[in-house]
Parts: C-alpha cells; structure tokens; sequence
C-alpha cells in the first residue's frame, strides 16, 4: 500500500515540473511529431490542431499553474516553444515570474540579463544611455542567440498579464535595448 501511495505521489509531482525540464526535454530542432507524446507524458491537452501553418498548442500545468504552451514548427522541426502564463493582475504575474526564474536559474545557470532584479545603478546606467527601461525590467535573457531561452512580462488585453518563457524566439529587441 505504501509503495502504491509513493507511486502516486511521484505521478502527481512529476506533472507539476517548471518551465526549465519542458525546455529542456523538448528544444529547437526537435522532431515535432515527438511534441504529443511529452505533451501527453506531462498530462496536457491539445486545444489547437496541427495545420498548415506549423503550430501545436497545449493547455497544461507548470509548477502548479496553468499555462498554454504553443509550438512553432518548420519543416517537421521545432522552431520556436512559448510557455504562457495568463493572470489577471500584475502583482500576481510577477510572483509567477520571480518563481519561473529562480527554477531556470537552477537548470540553466545565471542569466545573461536579469530585468526582474536590476539594480538601481544598472537602471540608472540604462537609462542615460537610452535603453527602454520598462522593457529592460520585465525581460530576463539567458543568452543572445535565438535558441536560448527568455522569460518576458507584458500586458495584455488592457488589465491582464502574462508571463511568456521562449526558446527559439528573436532577441533582437533585447540586443537593441541593453
């Protein structure tokens, strides 16, 4: 009895993993017809059918919370992976934040750029020097080339917020900033 408690214990755990082991087991230049399968594994559900345009969306669960995750796939290839998580207030999103990047902190390392944690002289610094300080203190980057992942805060649809974590996207509004 023991062992079968133990069983489902670590079922239950193991669906509540953060961003940074889905990042990790599913990455750009993944095979896209293997996205189903952790998908499934992690206990998500399919909400938008793969068609011609290359994406695959999920709703799941990272550390407790509900997100989306959206694929973008190119020639059977992950190309792009948004984890999104939706809240309705800012107070809200950035504990989400704060606690998605201490978790990549622990699989990914320090991070290049750390938006979340800027420290006044920094702010200071980026401001005299032009840099959009608004967007500079929502983004947390772990690297400049485009396989490497960042965490970003914005709003949407006027009082709603989301935290997005990306592998595969552009940094080259970061790179224009800092």
């Amino acid at each position: 009895m023991k062992k079968i408690a133990a069983f489902l214990l670590a079922s239950l755990l193991a669906v509540t993993v953060c961003a940074g082991q889905r990042l990790a087991d599913v990455h750009p230049g993944f095979p896209c017809d293997g996205v189903a399968q952790v998908e499934e594994r992690l206990g998500s559900v399919e909400v938008a059918v793969p068609g011609s345009n290359g994406i695959r969306q999920y709703r799941g669960t990272e550390g407790g919370a509900e997100v989306t995750v959206v694929y973008h796939c190119e020639q059977g290839r992950l190309a792009e992976q948004e984890i999104i998580f939706k809240r309705p207030t800012r107070s809200e999103i950035y504990g989400i934040a704060n606690e998605q990047s201490k978790e990549l902190v622990k699989h990914l390392g320090e991070p290049l750029h750390d938006g979340l944690n800027l420290g006044a002289w920094s702010k200071l610094m980026f401001g005299f020097l032009g840099a959009d300080l608004d967007y500079l203190t929502s983004v947390v980057v772990w690297g400049r080339a485009k396989e490497d992942v960042m965490l970003l805060i914005r709003e949407i649809e006027g009082d709603r917020w989301e935290v997005v974590i990306s592998q595969g996207s552009s940094k080259v509004e970061y790179i224009l900033n800092s």
